[in-house]
């Protein structure tokens, strides 16, 4: 007899913050800290079993994130939290500096698989603070520069009942609603892009900055709306991405060849080459000689903030046809005045314009429908 395995209850919402659990971020150097002691997270595991590491680490991984949010939006920051897709229904938090969203000059960033936003690694933030855990210093990086900053949230795709979003990955609690346009990372970006940045009428120049699994869902925009993206983006970083350009288009391979940086957890010298033949850019070593990959992003990010800059000062790269007729000198083909190479080039271009793809409504009852594709 087949017997069905019993699913596990849903556990009770545990909703303290990391105060009421007996820690804080140090306002210092930013390392979380036992209120009582003043020990550092990794001092307060010394003696401790594996077992009762664990529990503390999935304890206070979730109020640590919720407190980066705290951070993000008070202090010297000062940045906004927007509803996604809007405050009257189910939905996540994304973060702008004052005015970013009108900023001829704009830096988005996007974490990887998992987290909250804002946070590139749950371990890296409760073993080494703020500054290497979190995007806390690439925002402040940036606003010394200039710019304004956008922070993404792909990874809160649903709502607990007591409506706070959680990350799925995660979430072990009663039964949740999925927040309309933000089912997944993926549509999660391609919400903002669509909604929130791609149509606003100020002339802008816009740079990314996409760790993990962020790259895959910034490929998938360059994918579907090319033109229009390449219109406004003056680059993307790349850093430990987890995309390729397999299935890509001539023109946004031809775009990412020269519009695109990839920096690797890598012990190679700083920023010196190396080999990565799926990620269709230059992909540099981060010096990463630590025993941690997650440190990555904190590792590199002068290089890649130095990036970002120089590429928003010059401006987004070259038109469509420009770029196709580079990819198609660059692979030895005929010379570009060539009346055969310019047939080939036009052909490609027809494979790049503006794509139409299937409405994506989400299982909404609001009126607002959510993310609805590119279009």
């Amino acid at each position: 007899m087949f017997i069905r395995p019993r699913k596990p209850a849903p556990e009770p919402l545990d909703r303290r913050s990391l105060a009421e659990l007996g820690y804080r971020f140090d306002p210092e150097d930013g390392l979380v800290r036992a209120i009582a002691t003043g020990d550092d997270f990794a001092s307060t595991l010394a003696g401790t079993s594996k077992k009762q590491a664990a529990e503390l680490y999935q304890t206070l991984s979730h109020p640590a994130s919720r407190e980066v949010y705290r951070v993000l939006a008070g202090g010297e920051l000062g940045m906004v939290p927007i509803a996604v897709p809007d405050a009257s229904q189910p939905h996540c938090c994304i973060y702008a500096t004052p005015g970013a969203l009108d900023s001829d000059r704009l830096v988005v960033l996007v974490v990887g698989h998992g987290t909250c936003g804002g946070v590139w690694a749950w371990n890296v933030l409760l073993k080494s603070g703020l500054r290497a855990g979190s995007v806390v210093d690439y925002v402040r990086d940036c606003v010394r520069r200039g710019l304004g900053v956008l922070v993404l949230n792909p990874n809160e795709n649903i709502v607990a009942p007591d409506g706070r979003p959680e990350t799925t990955n995660s979430y072990t609690g009663p039964a949740p609603t999925a927040i309309a346009g933000s089912e997944t990372a993926d549509e999660h970006v391609g919400y903002v892009w669509t909604r929130m940045l791609r149509d606003r009428p100020a002339p802008r120049r816009l740079a990314f900055v996409a760790y993990n699994a962020a790259g895959i869902s910034l490929v998938e925009v360059l994918r579907h709306d090319f033109e229009r993206f390449a219109a406004q983006t003056a680059c993307i970083a790349f850093i430990d991405s987890l995309h390729s350009t397999h299935g890509l288009d001539p023109g946004p391979v031809a775009w990412l060849e020269v519009a695109a940086k990839h920096w690797e957890t890598s012990v190679e010298p700083a920023d010196a080459l190396v080999p990565n033949p799926y990620v269709g850019c230059p992909t540099l070593s981060a010096d990463n000689t630590t025993d941690c990959r997650e440190m990555t992003p904190s590792l590199c990010r002068a290089r890649v903030l130095d990036y970002v800059a120089e590429c928003l000062d010059r401006g987004p790269v070259a038109d469509v046809a420009a770029l196709l007729l580079s990819a198609a000198a660059s692979d030895g083909g005929s010379e570009s005045d060539d009346p055969g190479n310019d047939a080939a080039v036009n052909e490609a271009l027809e494979s790049v314009h503006l794509m139409e793809t299937p409405n994506i409504v989400a299982a909404s009852d609001s009126d607002n429908e959510g993310y609805v594709g590119w279009d």
